[in-house]
């Protein structure tokens, strides 16, 4: 009896272990191995540690000893700094490349001159002088849709083409090639961290208020900002050798937002739920690439507030970036948490600008940077930026507060352990980052840049760039390029209106035009003139700007002087008469900017000096800023979405029409009628094909001729369609649905299984397990349904499968199914499911907690019913415990088989359904 105790001790034990088992975490955790991170903060001093977290702006590009800058890296061990064109950082005059290069090898030498001088232990701190290694510094810009709207690129490199133009070409790989380059030329010039690109879709356009992101975005639509997010990003990583990180943003996502960033906060009224759906996608897909190149090194968190984060629609969060509760949540997302576990950094966006300040102290009066600091590294950020980080413009105030933070973040890391637990948990990631960009030690001979090899790698492949911005190219309006113009002949006069907008390359700089106003003449005529095709005569084209166009709106009609002499008419209208094609080349339209609007106050006042002329607009921002009616009196609409000289050479060749227009709007326009929710969707018109095999080795057959085919009833049936197109051309979105149709006619049966795409493709399996023919149909709205194949089961005999060339017909009502005469006759077709990975089906195979309740109860059954028919036979409690414990073992085989799906029990699984657990456990 003691050993039949023990026995039911040790199935009680097993019973509980397979009860508690799906509750156990999948992979045990244990003590973080030591790696060359570890190893390096372990001979860090609190002072080098605290000062990593710290990324910091500095005006001009002085870094001598004496200076803020120099104090900075050599004395607080900040981990890097921040170069914009604004502080001075990047001149663009002269030579540029060997400027930013000598700049940042500077930079880097300080570093490292830092590591040969002792570090002395603060207030609280305790410790010897000692030494810290040489870490390298961060040296980050803005680019990819981070940086302000209009921002000079660094002069000398290659003009690259903004988010947007990538968007409209529909073509990752163009995104790759622009990465590459990028990734390149920040690596030749020393620079090592990019902020950027931007992952905001913006899937409402907000034209002409200030929370307009124009061309800084990919597009409007989650899986398109995705794969071109990613693609981007992969680009950089190949492009530099992977020595350039990339952090783009603006995490969460700012899509939505009405307010400009550096402004003020914005509060989005979305709960977490309707994030993951659009703005949090693309940072979904990014951070979770199957490809690590295509994962960013960190996450840019922005400065932006949700009201009904959390379903409570009457409660705001603070600035996520500040707020410890949402940003963790934001990281503890399945999607999220496995690449924060391996090192993802997440980077506090500029702390020191005016919508943090107003946020702060909404009387701006004073500016508390030690908190605002504090508050951003609490809510769960590893690298802190601190720019404009004071409440006025002077950089010694900038500077106080930066000494300040850093003084009070080596006073708390030496006085509150948890605090101290956090930052080296940030610092161990930050460092885990610097030491996959240059390994293992670190050596400054690594971190420095040749000189001489900077021509030969920085602004050199222009060519590259010039078919993508092509590729761009959209033909807006008319609809067809059958009805646009001919391109203008020799005698025509042009007369063309530029934007004559001007941005300050750099601090010290002079202004200049962002587009030059002579330079698409000056292309026309390069490209066409008497040098070239002689097709555009350069004495029959006049430009003219917008302020130009606004001095002659302001006074349309000649004016008459007290002698009765009339004065001579506006130059601006005395070309407009005699015009045969007027362009106008525009960016962005805004109130802020007034010039920008001349183009609209035109067409609105003087439409009718422009009868029986061509007129063609080329936008070169966002294609939304003209409403209906303004594009209703243009001859051609042209989106460029860019306005470097190669943007402006595409819109020449655009007008004389010399490549088809390919690009295609990645954002929904308005006033032309453009959603690109319906724009993605399948088109109707397109021709769906249904393919099919059976294991794993396709099946052909001719097209419309019977074909005899190596399966029978009973096989199982995998189908895949083609390629769906959206409206545009290309592949559908991933998630897309699509209805496979299986029809029996003679029997009056239909049954629909709904799947979505992947790559543009849906897949669906099917068991032939009747006799008789099968009709299958896809349908993908609004495509209409198409009979793609007609199988012909024959009993005993291989199927007759004919491929049917696919023809939209109308859908069918539901046939309704009358009572059969046989129970084999009514029994439904079966539709087994892909396996993980693949696309869902109708029958889902994955076992659940239910099933296990339900086999381990059929197995005790069993295993009770033995016991009392071995005792009845035998009275021995041994042999009856052992017959229960061999019952129990056997259901629990039978179960285990069923989740692993071994052949035999998937037809379980298909035709016992709910009760195919108890029934495998019994077999």
């Amino acid at each position: 009896m003691r050993r039949g105790r023990r026995l039911c001790l040790l199935l009680a034990i097993l019973l509980v272990v397979l009860l508690a088992s799906p509750s156990l975490p999948l992979q045990a955790r244990g003590p973080v191995q030591e790696d060359a991170a570890a190893r390096l903060l372990a001979r860090m001093p609190p002072a080098a540690r605290v000062g990593q977290l710290f990324v910091v702006t500095f005006p001009g590009t002085k870094i001598e000893e004496g200076t803020d800058i120099y104090q900075l890296i050599v004395e607080e061990r900040i981990g890097g700094v921040l170069l914009t064109p604004e502080n001075g950082n990047i001149l663009n005059q002269g030579d540029t490349l060997l400027q930013v290069a000598t700049l940042t090898n500077g930079l880097q030498h300080l570093a490292w001159e830092a590591s040969q001088k002792p570090i002395r232990p603060g207030p609280g701190e305790e410790g010897a002088t000692t030494l810290a290694p040489f870490v390298p510094l961060f040296i980050a810009v803005k680019g990819g849709g981070i940086e302000n709207l209009y921002t000079a690129p660094i002069s000398g490199t290659t003009p690259l083409p903004p988010p947007m133009a990538l968007g409209a070409t529909w073509d990752p790989t163009n995104a790759q090639t622009v990465g590459a380059i990028l990734g390149q030329e920040l690596n030749s010039l020393g620079i090592n961290l990019l902020l950027g690109p931007s992952l905001d879709v913006l899937n409402t356009p907000r034209p002409g208020t200030p929370a307009d992101l124009g061309v800084r975005s990919f597009g409007g639509d989650p899986y398109w900002v995705s794969r071109i997010g990613k693609a981007y990003i992969q680009g950089v990583h190949e492009g530099s050798g992977g020595r350039v990180a990339v952090v783009p943003g603006h995490f969460p996502g700012l899509g939505a937002a009405d307010r400009p960033l550096t402004e003020e906060v914005s509060t989005v009224q979305k709960s977490l739920e309707q994030l993951k759906q659009i703005e949090l996608a693309p940072f979904f897909a990014a951070t979770g690439a199957e490809d690590p190149l295509a994962r960013p090194d960190g996450l840019l968190v922005s400065h932006i507030r949700y009201r009904g984060f959390q379903g409570n629609i009457y409660a705001s969060t603070k600035p996520v970036s500040f707020d410890p509760q949402a940003l963790q949540q934001l990281m503890a997302l399945p999607e999220l948490a496995p690449w924060r576990e391996d090192g993802g950094l997440t980077v506090a966006d500029e702390l020191g600008v005016r919508a943090v300040r107003r946020f702060y102290d909404p009387t701006e009066q004073a500016f508390n940077g030690l908190r605002v600091a504090r508050d951003a590294f609490v809510a769960g950020n590893d690298l802190l930026i601190l720019s404009h980080f004071a409440s006025t413009d002077e950089w010694d105030a900038h500077f106080d507060n930066i000494r300040t933070t850093i003084a009070f973040f080596r006073e708390k890391y030496a006085t509150d352990p948890t605090f101290q637990a956090w930052v080296d948990q940030a610092v161990l990631r930050i460092l885990r980052l610097k030491l996959r960009l240059y390994g293992e030690p670190f050596a400054l001979t690594d971190v420095q840049v040749d000189y001489d090899a900077i021509p030969e790698e920085v602004g050199r492949l222009a060519e590259q760039v010039a078919p993508i911005t092509q590729a761009a190219v959209t033909l807006l309006s008319p609809p067809s390029p059958d009805l646009r113009p001919p391109p203008p002949a020799a005698d025509e006069r042009i007369v063309i209106f530029t934007d004559d907008r001007q941005i300050k390359p750099c601090a010290g700089c002079s202004a200049t035009h962002i587009i030059p106003p002579t330079l698409l003449e000056e292309t026309l005529v390069r490209l066409y003139g008497p040098q070239a095709t002689d097709q555009v005569s350069p004495g029959q084209v006049v430009s003219f700007t917008f302020n130009d166009l606004l001095d002659y709106l302001a006074a349309p009609q000649p004016i008459t002087e007290e002698s009765g002499t009339p004065s001579p008419p506006h130059p601006v209208q005395i070309a407009l008469e005699r015009a045969d094609w007027v362009l106008f080349a525009m960016l962005d339209v805004t109130d802020q900017v007034p010039p920008s609007t001349a183009i609209r106050r035109f067409l609105a006042e003087q439409a009718d000096l422009l009868k029986n002329k061509r007129v063609v607009v080329f936008a070169f921002g966002a294609p939304y800023y003209l409403d209906t009616t303004e594009i209703a009196k243009l001859s051609a609409y042209f989106g460029l979405y860019g306005h470097t000289a190669p943007f402006v050479e595409a819109a020449a060749r655009a007008l004389f029409d010399e490549f088809p227009f390919t690009g295609a709007s990645p954002v929904s326009i308005v006033s032309l009628n453009y959603d690109l929710i319906v724009q993605t969707q399948p088109d109707p018109d397109q021709e769906i094909r249904i393919f099919y095999q059976v294991g794993e080795e396709p099946i052909e057959s001719t097209e419309g001729t019977p074909q005899p085919a190596e399966i029978s009833q009973g096989d199982t049936l995998r189908l895949r369609t083609s390629v769906i197109l959206d409206r545009n051309g290309h592949p559908v979105p991933d998630g897309t649905p699509v209805e496979f149709i299986f029809t029996y006619p003679q029997e009056g049966l239909e049954h629909t299984v709904q799947v979505t795409t992947r790559d543009g493709v849906a897949e669906a399996m099917i068991t032939l397990d009747r006799v008789g023919q099968l009709q299958v149909s896809v349908r993908a709205e609004p495509h209409p349904r198409t009979v793609g194949l007609e199988v012909e089961i024959r009993e005993g005999e291989p199927a007759v499968i004919v491929t049917v060339t696919p023809t939209p017909t109308p859908v069918p009502p539901t046939p309704t199914p009358t009572a059969p005469p046989s129970a084999e006759a009514t029994s439904p077709p079966t539709f087994p499911t892909l396996q993980p990975g693949e696309t869902p089906t109708a029958v889902d195979t994955e076992v659940n907690s239910r099933d296990l309740a339900l086999g381990l109860g059929s197995a005790l059954l069993v295993a009770f019913v033995g016991y009392l028919a071995y005792w009845a036979l035998r009275r021995d409690p041994i042999g009856s415990l052992r017959v229960g414990l061999w019952s129990v073992a056997g259901g629990l085989l039978g179960y285990i088989g069923l989740a692993a799906r071994i052949p035999g029990m998937a037809w379980v699984r298909q035709h016992a359904g709910e009760w195919s657990a108890p029934i495998a456990a019994l077999l």
